[in-house]
């Protein structure tokens, strides 16, 4: 059974709790992070996403070739983003409930795989939402 837990980031101190998805106690992101940041040339990007979260988090306006909406299935409870830089994608997922965001990462290259990723793992969350509640 897949299990989910949903960990406050404490890095982020903004208006909205940024938060980071574990799922079978495996972090998506803080994999994500561990393999950008041997990498000393994405470092750096990865540092100017963490800024457009923390941006978008506190409410400011963001441009759109840094963040954009992505358009998943609409039976998801969710809205998903993508924080965009040269090389790295981020993606974040507003829970409507709650209003937290999740984040989940990966490479330009990867990205179509990764959008199929991101909305595998909203579904079971879905799930595993549903099946707690009962």
């Amino acid at each position: 059974m897949i299990t989910f837990a949903v960990e406050h980031i404490p890095e982020f101190e903004t208006r909205q709790r940024v938060n980071k998805l574990v799922r079978n106690g495996k972090c998506f992101i803080d994999e994500f992070q561990s393999e950008i940041e041997k990498d000393e040339n994405l470092s750096p990007e990865l540092n100017e996403l963490t800024a457009t979260i923390e941006d978008v988090a506190n409410g400011k306006l963001v441009p759109k070739n840094q963040y954009r909406k992505l358009h998943l299935s609409k039976k998801l409870k969710y809205s998903a983003f993508e924080v965009k830089s040269k090389h790295l994608r981020l993606y974040l997922v507003n829970e409507r409930e709650t209003g937290q965001i999740y984040i989940l990462g990966g490479k330009k290259g990867d990205q179509d795989e990764d959008l199929k990723r991101v909305e595998k793992i909203i579904r079971e969350y879905t799930e595993f939402k549903l099946i707690r509640k009962k």
